[in-house]
C-alpha cells in the first residue's frame, strides 16, 4: 500500500520490471538509443521559460461539470469534490520476488469542500457499506491518492464489447471507489466509455473539432509485440500502451498516434505495412485499421487517425519521399477505411479555422479524419488532411514537460496552422543514456507525470486543450475529464 499526497510523489515502492523483460533484444536498445525515442515535432517557437507551476492546482468548476455528467449517467456522484480509479503503469514487487501488475489505485480532490471524507475504499461492486470494501485507507489530505494492493486483473470490457459491438453510454468494469466517513458520501468507477459522443450528441454536435477536448494515445499502436521473434507484453522502452487499438476505443480514446514503417521483405504487399516504435517492428498495420473500420461500422462516433511518422521504408536515402511506398499505403487506408473518410476538400475549413462541426461529419456519415505530416503527399492528395501539429517538449524531466505545455497549450493553435486540430504529447522522452543503461522505463516516466495530467487538464489547459495524447492512458482520467471539458465548451455556445 501506497499513500501520498499529489505534489509529494515518491515512487519508493515502485520497482523496474526484470532485465531480462525490458527489451526485445540489445539490438533493439541501440536502435531506440540511436534514435532517442523521439518522432514528434515540437513547437520550436514556444520557450521552456514558463515559471513553475502548482501542479495541484484543480477547478471547482470542471469537477462539478463532470459530477453533472456522470451523475445523469447513475455511475458517479459526490456531495462535494470527486474520487476516481486509474491503473498503476509499473509494476511492484512485493515480498517473496512476487510481482503486482496493474495495480488499481485510488484518486480524489476535495479542494474547496467544507468537510473532507476521512477514509476511502475499494469495492469489487456498488459501494453500499463500508463492510464491502477490499481495502480502506485514511484520507489525510483534500487531494491526492493510494496505490492499492489489488491489480486490476484481466483486461474484459463490459456490456458485450470485449469480442465485439455492445451496448451503447458508459459501463463500469469491476472495480468501484467511494469516501466518506461513517457514511458513503462519494462513489465511481473504472468505465468504459465506447459511446460517448453519441451519448452527448444533443449538447456537443455544434462544436468544431477544433474546439473539442480529446483524449488521445501517443504511440498508439506500441501496445504488444506481434513478430516473428517477439511476443513480449510488457517492455520497458518500446511499448507505450497496455491495451490494444479496439480496446482504446472502447474506453473512450478518439486520437490515434501511429508510426508507420514499411518492409519490402514481405511477400504480401497488405502485409509490409507495420506500426512501430522508431526503428522496432510491433503490429502489423491491416488488423489495427479493421479493428478501426468495425467500430466505426457499429458506432456513431468520430475518430481521428494521424499518420505521424514513417521511421522505415517511406523515404529515399536522399530523403526524398518514396512515392510508390506512400500510395501504397493510403490505397490500403482507402480500401479499408474508405466509406467512413472525411475528404479535406469537402470538410476543410481553411487555415486558421477551426475545422467542421461534429454534426456535419455525422450528416455526411464521414466520421474518420486522417491527417498525414508529409506535406509533400498532401499536396498530391488533397483530400488527405494537413499535419497536425504536436506540442512535443522532447524532455525527460517532467518539470520541463508541464512548463513547455502549460505554455504550448495556451497558444494554440497558431493563427495560420492549416490543421484546426493541436495534440499536446504529454509524456516525457528518455535520452539516449536513459535507454542504454536502462535508467528506469516507459512505465516510470508515465507514472511521473499522468497524474497531473489530469489535474492539468481539469485547470491549467481547460480553455485550450484540444487533444491530450499519453502513454498508458489508464494511468490518468482523461477520458472522463476531455469528455466533461467538451460538454462544459458545447454549453458555452
Amino acid at each position: 500500500m501506497q499513500w501520498r499526497k499529489n505534489a509529494e510523489y515518491d515512487r519508493g515502492l515502485v520497482v523496474r520490471e526484470p532485465r531480462c523483460e525490458m527489451a526485445v533484444s540489445w539490438y533493439a536498445v541501440v536502435l531506440l538509443a540511436a534514435t532517442v525515442l523521439g518522432a514528434s515535432i515540437a513547437l520550436s517557437m514556444v520557450p521552456y521559460s514558463v515559471p513553475p507551476s502548482d501542479t495541484t492546482l484543480k477547478s471547482s468548476r470542471i469537477i462539478r461539470t463532470l459530477k453533472r455528467v456522470s451523475e445523469k449517467q447513475a455511475l458517479e456522484n459526490s456531495t462535494c469534490g470527486r474520487v476516481w480509479l486509474t491503473v498503476h503503469s509499473p509494476e511492484i514487487r512485493q515480498n517473496a520476488g512476487r510481482r503486482l501488475l496493474d495495480a488499481l489505485e485510488l484518486n480524489w480532490d476535495f479542494n474547496g469542500c467544507s468537510n473532507v471524507p476521512r477514509q476511502i475504499g475499494l469495492f469489487e461492486s456498488r459501494p453500499s457499506s463500508w463492510a464491502n470494501a477490499l481495502e480502506i485507507h485514511q484520507v489525510n489530505s483534500a487531494d491526492g491518492f493510494v496505490v492499492t494492493e489489488v491489480s486490476l486483473g484481466e483486461a474484459t470490457l463490459p456490456g458485450a464489447w470485449l469480442t465485439g459491438p455492445g451496448q451503447k453510454g458508459p459501463q463500469c468494469l469491476w472495480p468501484w471507489i467511494a469516501a466518506g466517513d461513517n457514511e458513503i458520501q462519494a462513489h465511481n468507477c473504472l468505465k468504459i466509455q465506447p459511446t460517448w459522443m453519441e451519448d452527448h450528441a444533443n449538447q456537443i454536435n455544434r462544436l468544431r473539432i477544433g474546439e473539442l477536448a480529446l483524449a488521445g494515445t501517443h504511440n498508439a499502436g506500441a501496445w504488444r509485440f506481434n513478430t516473428e521473434i517477439s511476443t513480449v507484453a510488457r517492455d520497458s522502452f518500446v511499448l507505450c500502451q497496455d491495451r490494444s487499438i479496439w480496446a482504446q476505443l472502447v474506453h473512450g480514446i478518439r486520437y490515434f498516434d501511429f508510426r508507420i514503417a514499411y518492409y519490402e521483405f514481405y511477400t504480401n504487399e497488405d502485409d509490409r505495412y507495420w506500426l512501430n516504435h522508431n526503428l522496432i517492428r510491433v503490429r502489423p498495420l491491416l488488423p489495427l485499421l479493421r479493428e478501426i473500420r468495425t467500430f466505426l461500422d457499429s458506432t456513431k462516433e468520430v475518430i481521428f487517425l494521424d499518420a505521424h511518422h514513417f521511421p522505415v521504408g517511406f523515404y529515399q536515402q536522399d530523403g526524398t519521399p518514396n512515392r510508390a511506398v506512400h500510395n501504397g499505403l493510403l490505397d490500403l487506408v482507402r480500401r479499408e477505411l474508405g466509406p467512413h473518410m472525411a475528404d479535406a476538400r469537402v470538410f476543410g475549413t481553411g487555415a486558421g479555422t477551426r475545422g467542421p462541426t461534429l454534426q456535419s461529419l455525422i450528416d455526411a456519415e464521414k466520421r474518420l479524419v486522417f491527417s498525414y505530416v508529409d506535406n509533400a503527399i498532401v499536396a498530391d492528395n488533397n483530400w488527405l488532411w494537413p499535419v497536425l501539429p504536436h506540442l512535443w517538449a522532447n524532455t525527460n524531466s517532467p518539470v520541463e514537460l508541464f512548463q513547455y505545455l502549460d505554455q504550448a497549450i495556451t497558444v494554440s493553435p497558431q493563427p495560420h496552422a492549416r490543421s484546426p486540430m493541436h495534440s499536446a504529447m504529454a509524456q516525457t522522452t528518455p535520452t539516449v543514456l536513459d535507454i542504454l543503461f536502462l535508467r528506469g522505463s516507459l512505465r516510470d516516466n508515465a507514472d511521473a507525470v499522468n497524474r497531473n495530467v489530469t489535474a492539468r487538464l481539469a485547470s491549467r489547459w481547460r480553455q485550450h486543450a484540444n487533444i491530450i495524447s499519453s502513454d498508458f492512458f489508464l494511468g490518468n482520467d482523461v477520458v472522463d475529464v476531455s469528455i466533461a471539458l467538451t460538454v462544459e465548451r458545447a454549453g458555452r455556445l
